[in-house]
């Protein structure tokens, strides 16, 4: 018995020797950042009163439905990737049975002199362990590889889904920032009319302003203060909506206040950016790895007409009783090799390649799209830049007009129609300032993420 189990033990090691190394692909992460684990979905965080953008990050990055599925679907990857390398790897079980039967010996065909042909009953028992091993099995072989690259096709998607989670919130928030900059921007605006309203009330009792000045300047008023009223209900959706987007406790109880939101930089040379976007991209790896795979599982199908060789051992006790028995064994070697399939690996073969074939089609598609994400952006980026520089330039006129006809208001030289219109073109160019801002702000988040570096540039 003690000889037996030691062959079993040299030919198992043996054997699993000769198989490669299970390999678990490793996805790469930004060194400073190490992703947060997702937490339970009934787990709804509170959001701090002052609430910066790498926070808004942290939470919706650890708490996404979109990651916790795709994580989902990389532990159903990382199970089929298991459950295709174990065939390659020794099979080891116990079996042990004791019976007592009778048996008709003439129903099996052997005649005997006796009227039935009944034996027994008699005991029989038998205990033993069976391991067997796969020596070469070019298709279980392949078809492991494919499962391995799947496994990273998926690890890779998740990376992806985190991408596509900052972006999300990036956006969510830059819009809360343009809804507070417009509220604030209409509340100073709103006060600069009060201002010049007490001053037109002042000449009204004076006598040396019409009435009509004073009813013109109160129309300001409340035109600008119906403004900011509307600006504020926008500021308080933008939160609402931002908070619902980090799935966190739905409130606008929080303000937004962090300009890195706004990004930084100029717009960056287009072939270097589509270099580093294509080898960036997770959602493009996944894509290429996803090739790969299919390839693989082709090669999987057409080596399954190839012969296999497999090496069966056992060793265990039988005899009538576990106290009444004797160690026997078994050792072969068995080699399969398929004649006739009845098309059925013909079948495979053809779904396999049709697999690929759209495998390919994804990644031309995915690549196209990634060039067009990029494009799109640099040029967002250098359209918004000179936007902002001429937004900024004509609010500081829009102001200079302010103070001069305010000036000669307050002089006596004309009536207040002319700061009232001045107030009108401060506040259209504020609005496209802030328009301006934001649509930058959206260009390099976008830019960004069509290079796959959304995270990692504003997750700080």
């Amino acid at each position: 018995m003690t000889r037996a189990f030691l062959c079993l033990a040299l030919a198992a090691f043996t054997v699993a020797a000769q198989q490669p190394a299970a390999q678990q692909p490793v996805s790469p992460q930004p060194a400073a950042q190490q992703p947060v684990s997702p937490q339970p979905a009934a787990q709804q965080p509170e959001l701090p009163p002052e609430l910066t953008l790498s926070q808004a990050l942290n939470i919706a990055l650890s708490n996404s439905i979109n990651i916790r599925t795709a994580l989902a679907r990389l532990e159903q990857a990382t199970g089929q990737y298991a459950e295709n390398r174990a065939p390659l790897l020794p099979q080891l079980y116990v079996s042990a049975h004791q019976n007592y039967q009778t048996v008709n010996l003439i129903g099996l065909g052997i005649p005997i002199a006796t009227e039935t042909g009944k034996i027994g009953p008699f005991a029989s028992m038998d205990a033993r362990v069976f391991l067997s091993q796969e020596l070469l099995n070019f298709s279980k072989i392949r078809a492991w590889k494919s499962y391995r690259s799947r496994e990273q096709a998926s690890r890779l998607l998740s990376d992806n889904a985190r991408e596509v989670v900052a972006l999300n919130v990036i956006a969510g928030y830059l819009d809360a920032l343009r809804a507070k900059a417009t509220r604030d921007t209409l509340a100073a605006e709103t006060k600069l009319a009060n201002d010049l309203y007490r001053i037109t009330r002042d000449r009204v009792s004076q006598g040396v302003s019409a009435e009509l000045d004073a009813n013109r300047s109160m129309q300001q008023v409340n035109a600008l203060e119906q403004q900011r009223q509307e600006a504020e209900q926008s500021y308080i959706a933008a939160k609402l909506n931002l908070a619902n987007i980090l799935q966190a406790h739905v409130t606008s109880a929080y303000e937004v206040s962090d300009p890195t939101a706004y990004g930084t930089g100029n717009a960056p040379d287009r072939d270097a950016t589509l270099k580093t976007a294509l080898a960036t991209r997770s959602d493009y790896q996944s894509l290429e790895a996803s090739v790969q795979a299919a390839e693989l599982q082709v090669r999987s199908v057409k080596a399954s007409r190839l012969p296999s060789l497999r090496l069966e051992f056992d060793d265990g006790q039988s005899g009538t009783t576990p106290s009444h028995n004797v160690n026997t064994y078994t050792l072969q070697g068995v080699i399969e090799f398929p004649i006739y399939t009845g098309g059925r690996t013909k079948g495979e073969i053809e779904e396999a390649q049709g697999a690929l074939r759209e495998a390919r089609t994804a990644l031309d598609e995915n690549r196209s799209q990634i060039e067009t994400d990029v494009l799109t952006a640099i040029s967002g980026v250098e359209w918004a830049l000179k936007e902002v520089e001429t937004s900024s330039g004509n609010v500081k006129l829009s102001r200079q007009e302010v103070d001069l006809t305010v000036s000669r208001f307050t002089q006596g030289i004309s009536d207040n129609t002319e700061v009232v219109n001045a107030q009108v073109r401060l506040s259209q160019a504020d609005d496209a300032n802030i328009r301006a801002q934001y649509a930058l702000g959206l260009a390099r988040a976008d830019l960004a993420r069509a290079m796959g570096a959304a995270e990692k540039t504003y997750r700080r």
